[in-house]
């Protein structure tokens, strides 16, 4: 043990050894930097205006030669830095994973998941470009056109120069007016393209974004089941409305501004090179400072944008549930737990959020004093050439124009940045969610031309996702023959709706094989699988169409089927009927047409559970799975729907989980299936002749039925009576 601990003291201390090398290096490299920049402003206040060597000046090395030695070696110290901090890097990973045994607890996690976060932001910059490259025709025009606007822009204190020139330090009145036309005329033509670039990059913006939405929803729709189970709607939610609209509108509206800006720069620079070289050199020595600003800014406002999202989803995730549950929150007066949890989340994004304000506020405070101080700076030395007589009055205002022009295009590109940082925050987790591979495999594209409808479990284990360490079925092994009922049977929670779920292949079974037709149930084409296995749910889902889409729901060209394959009215007609349906949907002034409303509200449940069966019913299924299809019916309804199954279950293979004994005793075999095994199968007189729960269920159930309760295999035991397990279901 002591060995051990030596050991992780060691690399803890070789990484602390690596940062302050590090540091070292930034600093010392930085430091160079700074004396170099200060090595120009001197040159730039103090040389003398000879660009090359000439032989009259012996010694002169030449203006060009000497600042391309400084521009040649800060670029120098930049490429020493990064080549030294990937090399002390490079070391730090082999310290780790030289040593993995021992110190993978305390530092290989750390190491990975910086490793995996940079991985991340850069797939997520470089899939944002891909995304955006579909506009690339569209994205040169607009460049084109901030191009020429920015050179207007660029003219527009040029021409301010030469008006203040020929009104008052050498008058022209030719000249004057014939400026002031060309000003305006210039003034025109940057606006006209400045709306011409602002108007594709509109363009741009709203198609990325209706991009990224397609792109999100496709891969939420391509997910298994259980990624559901463990993840928030609000969340999901939040991340399609609000993150994919944060994203498209900051990257195009930003990236407008950037190239505008960086356009606007380097012509600005062009003309203040020729107003006055020395002046310029002064200037362009705030940009490093700003744009370390700018780095230093976006790298922590980038995190906390990305914990602002977190929680704002979470915070929606706690609405989205009450919200849509409202009628159980009303029920239990649960408003005021209710809102203080909402409050409680909002609280900690109100948090985040201060963070933000006052990282903003700092920043923005440092990025406006800069360029004040250079202004300053410059009117002082500006100044002098103009006592001294090397620059004319109205060169002075020009430069100084350019020079706010330069302020403004530097600081819109620090706001850039900042807003692009927080795009990308909130970009990663769109991305994530995108490039997420489902856990399930892909299904097949088998699709026989004959099926029988076998269904078979072989040894089956489950677990659900969201609880993988409780396992729900243990060792299940079953078959239902084509044309069998089975029913199954047993205390809630015991796997029966489990067994539905593998059947429909939402989830995949840990061990063991589940199998139609001999074949796995997963090497079956989707859609081909979804007209011969058909499900009954006991709350089924309508959605905001009309009665016949809803009963076509899955099968209408939009879904992919040819359209001789979707059924005809009079096939949806039928299904109704077949369903006891039609009655009631005739009854209804627009029939078939009218709209059940946002999931169905509008509609009782004995109403939606009959148009679930005729949605089942309109595919022609081979299989049948009724899931408790009548368990949350009062007694009227139940005994329609279930005169609807009785007729149902005897053309088709079905598996069938229910509590009403008149279904359990029609059935060719009963499942009894408890803490996730079957514990008995058998004909309901076999069972009974048995004893055991089930005998004990129907006894207890024909007791309560004589008191007057209805016939339900849930009838309320003690479990003294019942042994060896609870008999609810």
């Amino acid at each position: 043990m002591p060995c051990l601990a030596s050991k992780i003291s060691k690399r803890v201390l070789a990484l602390r050894a690596h940062k302050r090398a590090s540091t070292l290096i930034w600093a010392l490299t930085s430091g160079c930097q700074l004396l170099l920049l200060a090595k120009a402003v001197t040159v730039a206040v103090a040389g003398h205006e000879w660009p090359w060597p000439t032989p009259e000046h012996l010694g002169a090395v030449g203006l060009v030669y000497l600042y391309a030695a400084i521009v040649c070696s800060l670029a120098s110290l930049s490429v020493l830095r990064h080549s030294a901090e990937a090399l002390i890097k490079g070391w730090e990973e082999h310290s780790v994973t030289s040593r993995a045994e021992v110190t993978e607890p305390l530092l290989e996690k750390g190491a990975a998941d910086a490793g995996q976060e940079g991985a991340d932001r850069r797939g997520t910059i470089t899939l944002l470009l891909h995304y955006s490259s579909y506009d690339l025709p569209l994205l040169l025009l607009a460049f084109s056109a901030g191009a020429v606007a920015a050179l207007g822009q660029a003219l527009i204190p040029f021409y301010t120069g030469r008006i203040i020139d020929y009104a008052s330090i050498d008058p022209d009145v030719g000249q004057f007016e014939h400026t002031i036309v060309l000003l305006i005329l210039v003034s025109l033509g940057c606006s006209i393209f400045t709306g011409i670039r602002g108007g594709f990059f509109t363009v741009c913006m709203a198609k990325l974004n209706v991009r990224i939405r397609t792109r999100l929803f496709d891969s939420l729709l391509a997910q298994e089941l259980g990624y559901f189970d463990c993840t928030n709607t609000g969340e999901i939610t939040s991340r399609l409305s609000a993150d994919t609209t944060t994203v498209a509108d900051q990257i195009c509206l930003n990236l407008n501004v950037a190239l505008r800006s960086l356009t606007q720069a380097a012509m600005v620079l062009v003309f203040m090179f020729d107003a006055s070289w020395r002046l310029t050199i002064i200037t362009f020595i705030s940009i490093p400072c700003v744009i370390l600003l700018c780095k230093v800014y976006g790298e922590y406002y980038r995190e906390l944008s990305k914990a602002v999202q977190t929680e704002l989803a979470n915070a929606n995730s706690v609405a989205e549930e009450a919200l849509s549950s409202m009628a159980t929150v009303k029920a239990h007066a649960a408003e005021t737990s209710t809102r203080h949890a909402y409050q409680q989340r909002l609280r900690a994004f109100a948090v985040l959020q201060l963070k933000e304000a006052l990282a903003y506020g700092a920043y923005a405070a440092t990025n406006t004093f800069l360029p004040n101080v250079v202004n300053a700076v410059t009117l002082f030395y500006g100044g002098r050439l103009v006592l001294d007589g090397r620059m004319s009055a109205g060169a002075l205002v020009s430069f100084m124009l350019y020079q706010q022009s330069l302020n403004s295009a530097f600081q819109a590109l620090g706001d850039v940045f900042s807003s692009l940082s927080a795009a990308v925050g909130a970009a990663d987790k769109v991305i994530e969610m995108i490039k997420r591979v489902p856990k399930v495999p892909a299904p097949g594209s088998l699709a026989p031309s004959e099926f029988s409808g076998r269904v078979e479990l072989q040894n089956v284990d489950f677990s659900y996702p969201a609880r993988p360490s409780l396992r729900v079925l243990n060792g299940v092994s079953l078959q239902i023959n084509p044309g069998e009922v089975v029913a199954l049977v047993g205390p809630s929670g015991g796997g029966k709706s489990s067994i539905v779920k593998l059947v429909e292949r939402f989830y995949l079974p840990s061990n063991g094989l589940v199998l139609l037709d001999g074949r796995d149930v997963g090497v079956y084409d989707p859609h081909w699988l979804r007209r011969r296995v058909a499900l009954v749910s006991q709350e089924p889902v309508l959605y905001a169409r009309s009665v016949r889409r809803n009963i076509l729901y899955g099968l209408e060209e939009d879904d992919g089927e040819a359209p001789g394959s979707v059924p005809s009215p009079d096939e949806v007609e039928q299904a109704a009927r077949l369903a006891n349906a039609h009655s009631f949907i005739s009854d209804w002034p627009q029939g078939y047409e009218t709209d059940c409303g946002e999931k169905g509200t509008t509609i009782s449940g004995g109403q939606r559970q009959r148009l679930a069966i005729a949605r089942a019913l309109v595919r022609r299924p081979s299989v049948l799975l009724l899931d408790e299809a009548t368990s949350a019916l009062d007694a009227d309804s139940e005994a329609v729907v279930q005169e609807a199954l009785d007729r149902l279950m005897k053309e088709h293979t079905v598996l069938v989980i229910a509590h009403r004994l008149s279904t359990v005793m029609n059935a060719d075999r009963i499942v009894v299936v408890a803490e996730g095994a079957v514990q008995a199968v058998g004909t309901h007189e076999a069972l009974l002749e048995a004893g055991g729960l089930y005998a004990n269920l129907v006894r207890k159930q024909l007791a309560g039925s004589a008191a007057g309760s209805s016939a339900s295999l849930r009838a309320v035991t003690s479990s003294a009576s019942l042994q060896p397990f609870s008999p609810s279901l």
